[in-house]
């Protein structure tokens, strides 16, 4: 249960290696399926060899005034967790070994990262940040927060985004090997490389930045989308 039914809610999976799925529903309660592989181990006495076949693992849910966290400590061998929730609340879902993070029907910001894995996010309606180093990122937004920052990350692997089809958004590409697909016409900005100097008693740091900027529909909220070796598809989420 949640300590406000009906209020927006925070909700914190961070897991070393884990499948984590959050779908929404229609709910003011929060229900979860966890399962943990357990691995093959044995011990090993004068008498003989015999399988254990029970893990050594701890697994915490928390939930105080609306904000729900996931955690389990090292020892656990890989975790999948599935959290059917209220559709209107903010994620930040962290895995890092051979995982893989799916969200759908949730409306709020989402914090999405993943070092080894793919990261899946369909019907949201919000913004989203997500960020994987050696998989795909698939975001599909039924809607979108103007108002909140949004990025598409992965440096092996390919970006689809999915935009209704009246959406006007300016992008902010940065693809290094990989080609740009869209189904929508864009118009390309003429742009510039942007310059940020900081200054602190350690020294002076300068950084560099150019970007490919591009707009659908006259521009609106800023995506950064970024692969190094990857591609690039816009396609149109409610065909």
């Amino acid at each position: 249960p949640l300590s406000s039914p009906g209020e927006p809610y925070e909700l914190d999976i961070d897991i070393l290696s884990a499948h984590i799925e959050v779908i929404g529903e229609a709910r003011d309660d929060m229900e979860f399926s966890v399962t943990v592989e357990q691995s093959s181990r044995r011990i090993i006495t004068p008498s003989g060899t015999q399988p254990i076949t029970a893990g050594s693992y701890s697994l915490e849910v928390d939930e105080d005034d609306n904000r729900v966290s996931v955690d389990t400590d090292w020892r656990a061998d890989k975790v999948t967790v599935i959290a059917r929730v209220p559709q209107r609340g903010n994620l930040y879902l962290n895995t890092t070994n051979d995982g893989e993070i799916i969200v759908s029907n949730i409306t709020g910001a989402l914090q999405l990262e993943n070092t080894n894995g793919p990261i899946t996010a369909t019907a949201i309606s919000g913004s989203v940040i997500a960020e994987t180093v050696n998989d795909d990122v698939s975001v599909s937004f039924a809607s979108l927060d103007s108002n909140e920052a949004m990025s598409l990350i992965s440096m092996n692997g390919d970006i689809e985004l999915g935009l209704p089809g009246n959406a006007g958004v300016q992008r902010h590409i940065d693809t290094s090997e990989g080609e740009f697909y869209s189904v929508f016409e864009v118009d390309v900005q003429a742009s510039e490389p942007v310059v940020e100097r900081r200054e602190d008693r350690g020294g002076v740091a300068v950084r560099v930045e150019s970007v490919i900027v591009a707009n659908v529909n006259g521009g609106g909220p800023v995506i950064r989308l970024e692969t190094f070796n990857g591609d690039i598809n816009i396609s149109n989420s409610t065909d």
